[in-house]
């Protein structure tokens, strides 16, 4: 009994350690000039160093950017009298086949009915060596028009969320609109207002690849 106790034991250890060398980076928590409020992630045991590095720089300057703006809010408000709030955020939301995407979230209050939350993703491809933005991934017209349709169908459909009379022409994808792999395609993350109202947050739509890899040669 001790010797299947101790297999199993051994068996659960060896799993979890494929499990995490499977994932493609260590994700952990950094706070910049300790401030609770200015969250930001570190990445390490990324496979290729020099794409560590690349990451780890990039969002030093996200939370630098970060802070300059906090520094700023707090400055507008000491100027016209109002509450100020700002915190920053992230979440891992794919870590595995050498691809890695993490949102990050910058909320910040400036006095009003609320504050707003601006997200932003970073997703990466390490074999690939480089950062992946929507347009490396919908390289051609029809492919953007076919997410596109398939984002104002999914909307349409759901009006109790999104904006009722919302227009195809309204749905606006660029670089710089965030998203983040998935094991079947990707997800496009839309920020508050864009396409539902604002107590509807940052909508999160998945987007079969199939979806847009049947318009890949055209």
């Amino acid at each position: 009994m001790k010797k299947i106790c101790l297999f199993l034991l051994l068996f659960t250890t060896m799993t979890t350690t494929v499990f995490a060398n499977n994932q493609t980076a260590l994700v952990t928590d950094e706070l910049y000039k300790d401030m609770e409020a200015l969250k930001y992630p570190l990445v390490s045991e990324v496979e290729k160093p020099e794409m560590e590095d690349k990451i780890n720089k990039t969002f030093q300057k996200y939370i630098k950017e970060s802070y300059k703006e906090l520094k700023e809010n707090e400055k507008q408000g000491e100027k016209h009298d109002f509450h100020t709030e700002y915190q920053t955020d992230y979440e891992v939301k794919f870590n595995q086949s050498s691809k890695l995407s993490i949102l990050t979230s910058n909320y910040i209050f400036s006095g009003g009915a609320h504050g707003n939350t601006i997200v932003e993703s970073f997703n990466y491809d390490i074999e690939k060596g480089k950062r992946v933005y929507l347009t490396n991934i919908l390289t051609k017209e029809a492919q953007i028009e076919a997410v596109s349709d398939y984002v104002w169908e999914y909307a349409t459909e759901r009006p109790d969320v999104f904006y009722p009379d919302l227009k195809k022409e309204d749905i606006k994808l660029t670089k710089d609109t965030a998203f983040y792999f998935t094991d079947d395609g990707i997800t496009l993350v839309f920020q508050q207002y864009e396409i539902a109202p604002y107590v509807a947050g940052n909508q999160e739509i998945h987007i079969p690849a199939e979806v847009y890899m049947k318009n890949d040669k055209k």
